[in-house]
């Protein structure tokens, strides 16, 4: 297989998200606002719906400590969001979605907002202005924005009067000047945001998107009464990119938002539940990206199933772990980026990371000895161990007949 099968550096999809801070009345920042920016020419305009699902994608590929520290996040949603129709795939704990101004407050959206409140999520109300029954959002909701650069500052004090009432904290937005913060601050704000603070800034990743071939496995999966687990850790064992989201996800997935380690994608699986991954599969086929190179492709399955086959007798005790960091540690032949690079940026757990990315540790060891076979640097006989080459040439054999089905499909 080695000899046949050559890794390829590939371009993967280039992931971009916006961010802003948010600070409060000591000037500390207490949370980023997460802003659709296209990743270049766009055929057509997005509508809310679709940029709050590129935002979210985004999010997860880059991962959340790289994108907002341990910081909230505020996210913009349109009216298929707040009714539950476009899944929103992140911690609510951190999370606060901002209902979007140009929606119609009705009975749907009132009780999709309830549901959000209940489930962890806090509300926020973006370029508030008042309207018939703003009130029925106004007691659901956390925050409410104010952009200031949009009325007088004497209808920005009557807003803020009338607000007061229901228990919310006033954020200034579109804070421009020095003197518009200070102003604020006077009137009473409790946060602010706008270029007076910090401009949005950039914050870019690379992702390898789901093949065809997942896409339509994963949306099958939906349409059963009883979302067959099994299988969906058999689609996702062969997404690399879709890995890195699974256990990204996961690892966010308490209901107080504490951070926990996540080794395998069975464990993502059982951890994230029925109706979270239902939720995940949705939005992964709304934001669906092409694959990448079959060539790299199969170096990556390949060398994930060798370190799964050959674990037990390299002393490595969960073959899965084996195979999940074996996936993850041909991530730079799939993304185009080095593995150094790679290691400041994955938020994963510590020590699949280090076997994964650093060749640490005795799964590191494993995972080095397959890569090293790969690319044909363990030398003649394989270092003189005959049984240990027979054990590689076998594990390779196995590897690559249960990573061509799959490849052949997608090239297809």
């Amino acid at each position: 297989m080695s000899a046949d099968v050559h890794p390829l550096r590939v371009d993967a999809a280039q992931v971009v998200v916006g961010r802003q801070p948010i600070t409060d009345r000591t000037g500390a920042v207490v949370a980023f606002e997460l802003l659709h920016r296209s990743r270049g020419l766009q055929c057509a305009p997005l509508g809310g719906d679709r940029m709050t699902v590129e935002v979210v994608l985004g999010a997860l590929s880059i991962g959340l400590d790289q994108l907002v520290g341990d910081k909230v996040m505020f996210c913009n949603a349109g009216r298929s969001v707040l009714i539950g129709e476009t899944p929103v795939s992140l911690p609510a704990a951190r999370t606060v979605i901002e209902v979007l101004e140009s929606v119609v407050i009705d009975d749907e959206v009132v009780a999709g907002c309830r549901r959000l409140v209940e489930a962890g999520f806090r509300l926020a109300l973006d370029d508030f202005v008042w309207v018939a029954d703003a009130e029925r959002l106004l007691e659901l909701a956390h925050v409410v924005k104010v952009d200031v650069l949009a009325m007088s500052r004497w209808e920005a004090l009557s807003l803020v009067r009338r607000c007061r009432p229901f228990g919310v904290l006033l954020l200034a937005e579109k804070v421009e000047t020095a003197d518009d913060l200070d102003w604020a601050v006077e009137a009473g704000f409790d946060l602010f945001q706008g270029y007076a603070i910090e401009r949005p800034a950039l914050v870019r990743g690379r992702t390898v998107g789901a093949s065809a071939a997942a896409q339509l496995d994963l949306a099958l999966s939906m349409l059963t009464e009883d979302l067959d687990m099994e299988a969906v850790e058999a689609t996702l064992r062969r997404e690399p990119g879709l890995v890195v989201q699974v256990l990204q996800l996961a690892s966010f997935g308490s209901s107080r938002g504490l951070r926990r380690d996540v080794h395998t994608v069975h464990e993502a699986l059982v951890l994230l539940g029925t109706s979270r991954i239902r939720q995940w599969i949705a939005l992964t086929v709304l934001g669906s990206q092409p694959a990448s190179s079959p060539d790299a492709l199969v170096t990556a399955l390949c060398r994930a199933r060798m370190a799964e086959l050959l674990a037990p007798s390299r002393g490595v005790r969960q073959s899965e772990v084996a195979f999940t960091a074996g996936l993850l540690s041909a991530l730079d032949l799939l993304l185009g980026v080095p593995l150094a690079e790679l290691d400041g940026t994955l938020d994963l757990e510590p020590q699949l990371k280090a076997a994964a990315i650093r060749r640490e540790g005795r799964l590191g060891r494993l995972v080095n000895e397959v890569a090293d076979y790969q690319e044909g640097l363990l030398g003649g006989e394989h270092a003189g161990d005959l049984r240990r080459g027979a054990e590689l040439d076998a594990a390779a054999a196995d590897a690559f007949a249960w990573a061509m089905p799959f490849v052949s499909d997608l090239s297809a």
